[in-house]
């Protein structure tokens, strides 16, 4: 066993406070800290990736090359993209067909970045707020009637039309849709105490940090949802989603394939996108551990198992502390900070900690 730091990664939505609180660090930090990432993976090179490469087998048992989960402490402040991933056959193919175009991996036009699908799990530390999957569409026409704006009834009928209709709009017609909305939404924001005043809140909100952009049109269409500490999404694929702020734990399979559709200056393949997103609706995506503290969904590439206490791990493992100090075998791990646990050993961990293992 050993213990492995994050690597940090400073995007624009990150926080200057969320992730250096949690390692114990001052604060404001000078860049927004967005993601910590604890794992293999070669866009955060490190002693794990070091270790693996060296010795696959040794690390990480039997039949296996590569640690098949990434996982990282996220902490948004702002709005991440609206975006989807693959499934596994729609990331080779997509990835191969890149390939075969000649596209640089570093290109800005780049959908697929690799042949593997992104399943991923994000169990949250405190609040975190989300747009998770398609709310269901009599829930939508309700909110479409109480906005009572002829401009946004393109949003009407089925999801895919929705979509659609959205991603082709002109941009010179944005600014004059978004501006109604958002003027109508801070009314309901003011008058309005249940779901429709959350979401016209949202709409403000995300004016506020993406002026015009098509992707505010989207939390008009998507699940708004607030986690408690210890509540989880799942998001597979094709389930269309953005984190909006907070911080939490997430694991995902090895990949960076997102396609996106809003919030971002990044690019958006319109007719990719469509083909990759699921047209059904998703009445609740949260997700509760169960009575030992495992979060279990169908991905195959990791498991997670979250701890507050007492517990038995067995490798290949990632251990990660959160909030305190916990102990993983004769490691002490701080805050935000994990510990390896390589094939064929076993460890006791205590404290507050989740565990990371590839599944079943």
């Amino acid at each position: 066993m050993r213990r492995i730091e994050g690597a940090v990664q400073n995007y624009a939505w990150g926080s200057h406070e969320s992730l250096a609180k949690l390692q114990g660090r001052p604060t404001p930090t000078e860049q927004p800290e967005a993601e910590l990432w604890f794992g293999a993976h070669p866009g955060a090179p490190g002693v794990l990736l070091d270790l693996i490469e060296a010795d696959p087998e040794g690390q990480l048992g039997q039949g296996r090359t590569r640690l098949p989960f990434l996982l990282k402490l996220l902490a948004a402040e702002r709005a991440l993209s609206i975006q989807v991933h693959p499934t596994k056959a729609q990331a080779e193919a997509g990835f191969a067909a890149d390939e075969a175009a000649g596209i640089a991996r570093d290109a800005f036009e780049r959908n697929y970045k690799d042949d593997n699908h992104k399943p991923e799990l994000l169990v949250a530390l405190g609040e975190f707020e989300a747009m998770a999957g398609f709310r269901p569409v009599a829930r939508t026409a309700e909110l479409l009637d109480k906005l009572a704006l002829p401009e946004l009834n393109f949003l009407r009928g089925d999801l895919r039309g929705a979509v659609e209709r959205a991603l082709h709009m002109p941009a010179e017609d944005l600014p004059e849709i978004i501006d109604a909305l958002t003027r109508r939404c801070r009314e309901l924001a003011a008058s309005a105490d249940d779901w429709m005043g959350e979401v016209a809140d949202l709409v403000v909100r995300l004016e506020q940090q993406y002026p015009n952009d098509r992707g505010v049109l989207f939390a008009l269409l998507l699940n708004r949802v607030v986690l408690q500490e210890g509540e989880a999404l799942y998001l597979d694929a094709g389930q269309l989603h953005a984190y909006v702020r907070g911080t939490g734990v997430e694991i995902m399979a090895n990949s960076d394939n997102v396609l996106r559709c809003g919030l971002t200056p990044k690019h958006i393949d319109v007719e990719e996108l469509l083909s990759v997103v699921r047209w059904e609706e998703l009445a609740d995506p949260r997700l509760q551990a169960d009575a030992e503290g495992a979060y279990h969904t169908p991905a195959e590439e990791f498991s997670l198992r979250r701890v507050s206490g007492e517990a038995e791990v067995a490798g290949p493992a990632i251990v990660l502390a959160v909030g305190g100090t916990a102990e993983c075998g004769e490691l002490r791990v701080d805050s935000g900070s994990a510990a390896w646990v390589p094939a064929g050993e076993e460890a006791r961990v205590s404290g507050k900690a989740f565990i990371a293992r590839p599944g079943a």
